[in-house]
C-alpha cells in the first residue's frame, strides 16, 4: 500500500463523515407511532460501508508501511483530472438534479463523464438516457418515491 492508498482512505472516511452527518437533517418517517427506516436508512448505510473501506486502506496503509515498495504505475495528469471531475459530479449531482430535475440532471452529467472518458458520444447519450430512465421507472413509478423535478420544471406543470 502507498500513500496514496491513505490519501484515499481519508476522501472515502470524509465523504462518508460528511454523508452521515448530512443525513441527520433528513425527516424521520413514522408510522402508527412506530419508527421506520426514512430517507435517511440508504445513504447512511452506504456511508458506513465507504467508511469501512476507509478504515481498510488505513489498517492496510499503517500495517503495510514499513515495507519499501516500488510504485508500478506512474500518476499521471489526466488521470488526476478524471478524479477531480468525477468528484465535482458527485459534489454538485444534488444541487443541479434540484434546479434542472433528476433526469435531465443524471443524463447530462453521466452524458458527460462518459464522453470525458474517451467513450464515443453516441453510445454515452444511449447510456445516459438509458441509465436516467431506469433511475425513474425504478424509483418514481415503481417505488413512488418523488424525485426532484428541478427548479426550472415546476413552473410547466
Amino acid at each position: 500500500m502507498t500513500f496514496y492508498d491513505f490519501i484515499l482512505g481519508c476522501v472515502l472516511a470524509f465523504i462518508s463523515i460528511f454523508v452521515l452527518l448530512y443525513s441527520r437533517k433528513f425527516p424521520h418517517f413514522v408510522v402508527r407511532q412506530t419508527r421506520l427506516p426514512g430517507p435517511s436508512f440508504f445513504p447512511r448505510v452506504l456511508a458506513i460501508i465507504l467508511l469501512c473501506f476507509a478504515v481498510y486502506f488505513f489498517v492496510e496503509y499503517f500495517l503495510r508501511r514499513k515495507e519499501p515498495k516500488k510504485e508500478k504505475h506512474a500518476i499521471d495528469t489526466k488521470s488526476l483530472l478524471n478524479i477531480l471531475w468525477f468528484c465535482t459530479v458527485v459534489l454538485f449531482f444534488f444541487p443541479f438534479a434540484n434546479f434542472v430535475g433528476t433526469f435531465l440532471a443524471l443524463s447530462v452529467l453521466s452524458f458527460l463523464s462518459l464522453v470525458i472518458l474517451k467513450s464515443r458520444w453516441y453510445e454515452a447519450l444511449i447510456f445516459s438516457l438509458a441509465a436516467a430512465l431506469t433511475v425513474h421507472l425504478i424509483f418514481r413509478v415503481l417505488f413512488k418515491i418523488p424525485l426532484p423535478e428541478g427548479i426550472l420544471f415546476t413552473g410547466l406543470r
